[in-house]
């Protein structure tokens, strides 16, 4: 069950940026309208190695499932530069939140691979072996209040994805699988699916690196406001070391607004 555990940007920069973010993320809290379906951003579509990319309502309102007529699969979470983006920021209650979990249905993959235990920063990983219907009652019953990743294979997703997708708790998905266009076809109805690849050095764990970074300078933010500056910077040292030694190109704003806030906490 579980496996062995500056550059600064100009105060107009940052403005520019954090409106840019505003506006994509009030795309997602419209979500919830009627016949609503966000837009992609611009990116660089390729074949069949390509990762899969929709963007996640990170109000934790997932009621949207239609995909884009437009959106696809195909597309990853980049720009046309080619950097990997980020959720956009969503508020952690620190009253409720317990943390990260990151489950797998693919275990080989992650029991050979110790780069998903330095991205994740933990050796205990929810283990669920081909086992699909414990791992929906896993990320259903002990995953409420945390935000969970899962890896999958293509075959399992497509059973799996549909049946958990409106959980608040799901945070962001991964299908590693080796027909990659096939399973592009039934992963761009699902947002919160964020990378379809048959080359996790390449696609999957850029995108992961980046993604967990982005959560956590969320719960660095909570512990902030907290009062708790102590913890938030280890939150954003981890996130900075995420981005900066996993993420493979990285959005430099994103960055370099990590490091303010270290700055700040100092």
């Amino acid at each position: 069950m579980s496996k062995k555990s500056h550059d600064q940007s100009s105060p107009s920069d940052l403005n520019q940026h954090r409106t840019q973010q505003s506006s994509l993320l009030a795309q997602f809290t419209n979500a919830t309208a009627p016949g609503y379906q966000p837009q992609p951003q611009a990116t660089t579509s390729t074949h069949s190695s390509a990762s899969g990319f929709n963007q996640n309502n990170t109000s934790y309102n997932t009621n949207s499932t239609k995909s884009n007529s437009t959106a696809s699969a195909s597309q990853t979470a980049k720009n046309v530069s080619n950097t990997f983006l980020p959720l956009p920021s969503q508020t952690i209650n620190l009253a409720t939140f317990k943390g990260f979990k990151f489950v797998t249905l693919d275990g080989l993959l992650i029991e050979t691979r110790d780069i998903y235990d330095k991205i994740s920063d933990t050796y205990q990983w929810e283990m669920c072996q081909d086992q699909e219907d414990r791992c929906i009652a896993y990320i259903r019953d002990q995953c409420v209040n945390k935000r969970t990743f899962l890896i999958t294979s293509g075959g399992l997703g497509k059973n799996i994805v549909p049946k958990i997708h409106e959980l608040p708790q799901l945070y962001a998905v991964y299908i590693y699988c080796a027909d990659v266009v096939y399973h592009q076809e039934w992963a761009c109805k699902f947002s919160k699916v964020r990378v379809v690849c048959n080359n996790d050095d390449k696609y999957l764990l850029p995108q992961f690196a980046v993604d967990v970074a982005q959560a956590t300078i969320d719960w660095g933010d909570a512990l902030v406001k907290d009062g708790k500056r102590d913890a938030a910077k280890e939150k954003f040292q981890k996130a900075l070391s995420n981005l900066t030694e996993y993420a493979r190109n990285p959005d430099p704003t994103m960055v370099n607004e990590v490091k303010i806030k270290l700055d700040e906490c100092r």
